[in-house]
């Protein structure tokens, strides 16, 4: 009997030369949304015949024995890495160029380091890089300014923020006005109002300038509460979900800015436009499901939707079964699919299946396939992270 391994991952880390874990198969199919591989072990795999699908690959010329460090280490004059290479699955801050002196090279999401420090010497970079201003503070990530900003941040200082900063507190920012703080950052989130008084302060690659006056949410679900709790101007950062059942709470809003995607039945499209914007709009028909994980579905299921005048707009993030009892009339009850994952269905409504998916990335077969894959010997190995 032919011995098949597919392994699906959402990263792998193939940098050691462990192929002996490969040797009982005559095929390897290996799937990965992001992948870091050895040159060394990216050659012996092609050699092999292994299949290699991955969105984002990098192959890495690795000498010397590997030192893993874990994201937002500061590397400084201290640090001792002579022959050895450098792997961080993240940020990696260098402090001092010394810390790197006779590494055999470098691997980094991204390498943070000050305009003072010169890394021309050092070989072998594989990393996005970000210089910031010397003698500012390097801060990561998101940074909001809250009540208590006065106290967090140091007088007379310059933070270099990578990632957003959210100012929508008029008292923090004349606080730290006072303390002659200031700010650069990637994204700067701010009101209008607060912009035009401190724009001293602030410096961004890009801006989005909030109208006085709004409620700042990030993803929000309308329901019956969202406008006695936010009011009736409200700005939604992210992503807003309006269920098909709570439509009608959209009279409770004078102004609704939606800055990501509004979610939402066909049916709530003129509501919608009476009072908000948005930058995108994702309409579906009927009812709609999200399935994060595993979700099946059978023949009474869409039965009792169909006597219903139910029928669902489904997005699947993981996996999706139809059981076997399911028939082509039953489908009647599915608008649309939209698949980032695995779909399982009988045969005999694969289809009319067919014909409702509206986006597929990922897989789609039959119990048949299933139990042919089992008498030819498929092994399948499922990982967040796989390591070789």
């Amino acid at each position: 009997m032919k011995k098949a391994l597919n392994i699906n991952a959402g990263s792998a880390l193939l940098l050691n030369d462990r192929l002996e874990a490969f040797s009982g198969y005559e095929s390897v199919h290996i799937n990965a949304g992001s992948a870091l591989v050895s040159g060394k072990v990216y050659d012996a795999l092609m050699k092999m015949g292994v299949s290699f699908n991955s969105g984002n690959m990098n192959v890495l010329d690795i000498t010397g024995e590997i030192v893993e460090l874990p994201g937002n280490t500061a590397v400084n004059a201290s640090m001792s890495y002579e022959g050895r290479y450098l792997l961080c699955d993240g940020n990696l801050i260098i402090e001092d160029a010394k810390g790197l002196d006779g590494i055999t090279g470098l691997y980094a999401k991204t390498l943070f380091y000050s305009d003072a420090i010169d890394l021309s010497g050092v070989k072998g970079i594989t990393a996005a890089r970000a210089v910031y201003p010397d003698g500012a503070k390097l801060r990561i990530g998101d940074t909001a300014l809250g009540d208590d900003a006065h106290i967090l941040f140091e007088d007379d200082a310059l933070y270099w923020t990578h990632g957003k900063l959210t100012a929508l507190n008029e008292v923090a920012a004349e606080k730290l006005r006072e303390k002659k703080t200031s700010f650069h950052c990637k994204r700067l989130i701010i009101y209008n109002g607060l912009y035009e008084r401190y724009r001293d302060m602030f410096k961004a690659e890009s801006y989005l300038l909030i109208p006085d006056g709004h409620a700042v949410v990030e993803d929000i679900t309308l329901d019956a509460a969202t406008a006695p709790l936010y009011g009736g101007k409200l700005f939604v950062l992210g992503d807003m979900m309006i269920p098909h059942d709570q439509i009608q709470h959209l009279s409770g809003f004078s102004s609704l800015i939606v800055n990501g995607a509004v979610t939402m039945p066909v049916s709530a499209a003129a509501a919608f436009k009476a009072v908000g914007k948005a930058n995108e709009f994702n309409l579906y028909e009927g009812v709609f499901m999200t399935v994060n994980g595993n979700q099946s579905m059978g023949h009474e299921q869409l039965q009792s939707a169909l006597r219903r005048g139910i029928s669902y707009t489904i997005e699947v993030n993981g996996n999706l079964d139809f059981l076997t009892d399911v028939t082509a009339e039953d489908i009647d009850a599915i608008a649309a699919i939209h698949c980032n994952g695995n779909i399982k269905a009988p045969g005999a409504a694969r289809g009319a299946l067919d014909s409702k998916i509206r986006a597929m990335n990922g897989n789609i077969y039959g119990y048949e396939e299933e139990e042919n894959d089992e008498d030819e010997g498929l092994e399948r190995i499922n990982a967040g992270t796989y390591r070789l």
